[in-house]
């Protein structure tokens, strides 16, 4: 079984799915571009951040070190402690002196008093600190040395408890360098802060509750956390780039951003629970979703009544169609017809109603087809006769030409015996219908007794010249091609003015082409008709076959129009005005 679907009802599916597709891919586009922008956003938001925290690290150990090298470059300081770790006298007193000059030019530094303490202890267990009143009398410095590297280097000690005072829980950070004297190693100056001044970090996160800060040392130890628990994020993690990472023991899925001090040898880890993200891109799809559907439901109304205006006048065609008598048209009267020729589409739809008027004048011709068949029958026998009546009338005018010699030549007039001949040559020339086509030198012949002919009317009023090689005479065209051009020459070219008629037919071979010009001394063409016929002449050699010609000249148009077709498109006709009418034509040898 055929679906069988009205043309307004596929236009509303067609362009329903067009605007639901055109919808999606738009949405959808809409979404990964607002996704795209996001995660650049979050990006961005989390390198902000990050780079903040980094310049406040690098300026808090900054001004850690600042402080050691100070103190290392004060003269007095080096010289109080030199003489503090060299006092080896059973009585100490130089010792004793100079620890409290030390500890003198610790107190009289203005850089000391913001850190929770300075200390300096080594491996004989020496020791003293700007917190004396805090100190532990029992301190083993070897539990100080023991968060130390081997190697005597500047190292950042990562956060501990207090084994310098009383206060065991207490936590701390610290930078420490080793002091030299003279090439010698005296022992070790460290910068201890409390761990909760690192807090400082967190004014840069613009969300805390959601986002987590944890720093790490190149060997995977916590230097902080600010949720006090340690992500086990990975330390080859690429830098400077977010990243989706989930912790495979816990499951959780986090965005991260990693970057690395350089200078200090940290790793800074930005990381947000994956489920924030996600849900802010489900907001972003639910959105652009939303407002999808807002703008689905009205472009639906709209599509179905702009499919129904389209189609009105198609509607109201096929109606008129499925009215119109095929099967009686020949019976069908004018009156009948008059209403079937009605329209009933609107103008506006200009396709339709262009289809209509077409269509209602091929009902007319039809209507008139009809009307002629009948008249045909009626005309045959008519017709008939007008053949015999057309093979009887050339021959009444050969005998009453004859007749007309025949008195010329008892009278002695051989004027008019000459013009009888000349005439009775052109009338059986024209007449002779065995060839369509004639040689050059029968139409030459012909066009001289036409000549000749108008000769004896303007008499001394006419001078011809005819020039065409001898040589040319056997190439065909076809027949009636010059005479017409000649007698449009003197029937429009002089504008009815009695004056010396100058006429010449001249032929010349010009690379293998004939070329034959027609020339007279007369007004020429008008601009306005030398453009027309020029509009013509291009359509005939474009091809065009269906043109209707009014007003003069009509010989010249159809003698291109023969020759055209004759030729197939290989002869052409020019023509322009010279002082005259000049008609040129062209055609292979």
């Amino acid at each position: 079984m055929v679906f069988r679907m009205r043309l307004s009802t596929k236009m509303i599916l067609l362009f329903s799915i067009v605007m639901a597709v055109a919808t999606a891919l738009f949405s959808s586009f809409t979404v990964q571009s607002s996704l795209d922008g996001a995660t650049k956003f979050t990006a961005t938001r989390f390198s902000n951040m990050s780079t903040s925290i980094q310049l406040d690290i690098e300026q808090n150990i900054g001004m850690m070190r600042m402080t050691l090298d100070t103190l290392k470059g004060n003269a007095s300081f080096m010289s109080a402690l030199n003489q503090f770790i060299r006092d080896d006298s059973e009585e100490q007193k130089m010792k004793v002196a100079a620890r409290k000059a030390a500890l003198q030019q610790l107190y009289q530094s203005p850089l000391v008093d913001q850190y929770y303490c300075v200390a300096f202890f080594n491996q004989g267990g020496q020791f003293f600190s700007s917190s004396m009143e805090k100190i532990d009398q029992s301190l083993n410095t070897q539990e100080l040395l023991n968060l130390m590297a081997d190697e005597p280097q500047e190292y950042l000690l990562s956060p501990f408890h207090d084994v310098l005072t009383l206060r065991k829980t207490f936590r701390v950070y610290g930078l420490v360098q080793p002091v030299q004297h003279h090439g010698n190693l005296l022992g070790y100056l460290a910068v201890l802060n409390e761990y909760s001044s690192l807090e400082h970090v967190m004014n840069f996160v613009d969300n805390s509750e959601e986002i987590l800060v944890q720093v790490f040392f190149d060997d995977g130890s916590l230097f902080y956390s600010s949720t006090g628990t340690s992500e086990p994020f990975p330390l080859d993690m690429p830098v400077d780039e977010m990243i989706c990472w989930t912790n495979s023991q816990t499951q959780t899925t986090y965005d991260v951003l990693h970057s690395h001090i350089d200078s200090l040898g940290l790793h800074l880890y930005l990381a947000q629970d994956g489920i924030i993200a996600a849900i802010g891109n489900n907001g972003i799809r639910m959105a652009v979703i939303r407002r999808a559907l807002l703008i689905e439901f009205p472009a639906l109304i709209l599509i179905t009544l702009f499919s129904l205006s389209l189609t009105k006048s198609i509607r109201r065609l096929t109606k008129k169609l499925q009215k119109t008598p095929f099967h009686s048209i020949l019976l069908s009267d004018s009156t009948e017809l008059q209403t079937l020729n009605q329209t009933v589409t609107s103008s506006t739809d200009h396709e339709i109603h262009m289809l209509e008027l077409a269509y209602n004048h091929m009902m007319l011709r039809l209507w008139e087809s009809a009307v002629n068949e009948l008249n045909l029958r009626e005309g045959t026998l008519q017709a008939q006769l007008s053949a015999l009546q057309t093979q009887i009338n050339p021959h009444f005018i050969y005998n009453t030409l004859n007749i007309i010699s025949a008195k010329s030549m008892e009278s002695g007039n051989l004027e008019i015996i000459e013009i009888c001949d000349q005439f009775a040559s052109m009338l059986r020339y024209s007449t002779d219908t065995r060839s369509r086509t004639a040689t050059i030198q029968e139409e030459i012949e012909n066009v001289r007794n036409y000549l000749l002919l108008a000769k004896a009317r303007y008499e001394e009023n006419l001078e011809f010249i005819i020039d065409v090689p001898d040589g040319l005479h056997d190439i065909s065209v076809p027949k009636l091609t010059l005479q017409p051009l000649v007698e449009n020459a003197l029937t429009h070219g002089f504008d009815g003015k009695n004056i010396l008629r100058r006429l010449s037919i001249i032929g010349t071979l010009t690379a293998e082409k004939l070329i034959l010009t027609i020339r007279d001394n007369g007004t020429g063409f008008s601009d306005e008709m030398l453009e027309s016929l020029h509009q013509y002449i291009e359509q005939i050699d474009a091809g065009m076959v269906s043109i209707e010609k009014s007003g003069g000249h009509i010989g010249l148009i159809n003698t291109c129009l023969r020759l055209h077709y004759y030729s197939k498109g290989k002869m052409r006709i020019s023509i322009h005005n010279d002082h005259g009418a000049v008609i040129t034509l062209t055609m292979p040898v």
